[in-house]
């Protein structure tokens, strides 16, 4: 019980401190999330969601980090090699196939300029700069080699769009990704990895 409350006094108080009009704001943003180029032929749609913490609220130049989770499922079984197996009479060499899931986990700053004076409503840019950690799972899909393992790449993240904001609390946002990997192991999907996002921004 003792952890759950700590966590809970932590969030009050994170809460409290918005109270300021100079301070922070937290937020959290939810989208679905449409792969582009070389993803795009692999994966289906998949979602994103995060924590945001908000700053200069009160100016026109709203700016925020966020925290977010992003998840897509390929559209059927990814060529991950090759495989040799015995038939009986000789080794044959063939493509070696699983099914992925697709994870990334991002920390970015953007900054959101409004049109208007103030950032209380009406359209604004999005700009942004970060890091991203993919995880890409695959589960083979030959019974052969079963059981599942992971592939990381980190990737050096930049992002542009646009919303509109109706009022303090409420934006909708879509934006276009790239993330340029810093290790390029993975020759299916090259080495960067883009994607649109549409979705809402709630702040509290």
């Amino acid at each position: 019980m003792k952890t759950p409350g700590a966590l809970l006094l932590l969030a009050s108080l994170g809460l409290c401190a918005q109270e300021n009009p100079g301070g922070n704001r937290m937020g959290i943003g939810l989208a679905a999330v449409a792969p582009l180029n070389d993803l795009e032929s692999n994966f289906n749609t998949g979602f994103q969601a995060g924590l945001q913490i908000h700053f200069n609220r009160e100016s026109r130049h709203l700016g925020r980090i966020r925290i977010d989770y992003l998840q897509m499922d390929s559209k059927g079984a990814v060529q991950t090699g090759l495989t040799t197996t015995w038939d009986g009479s000789a080794w044959v060499t063939g493509p070696q196939f699983a099914r992925s899931r697709m994870e990334a986990y991002s920390v970015a700053y953007e900054w959101m300029p409004h049109l208007e004076d103030h950032s209380r409503s009406g359209l604004f840019g999005i700009f942004g700069m970060g890091g991203t950690l993919w995880n890409e799972t695959l589960r083979p899909t030959s019974t052969a080699y079963g059981g599942t393992y992971t592939e990381t790449d980190w990737g050096f993240t930049l992002s542009a769009g646009g919303g509109w904001r109706f009022n303090p609390h409420a934006a909708l946002e879509a934006r276009l990704v790239n993330s340029d990997l810093v290790f390029h192991r993975h020759p299916n999907y090259g080495s960067r990895r883009s994607y649109l996002t549409f979705g809402a921004s709630l702040r509290f």
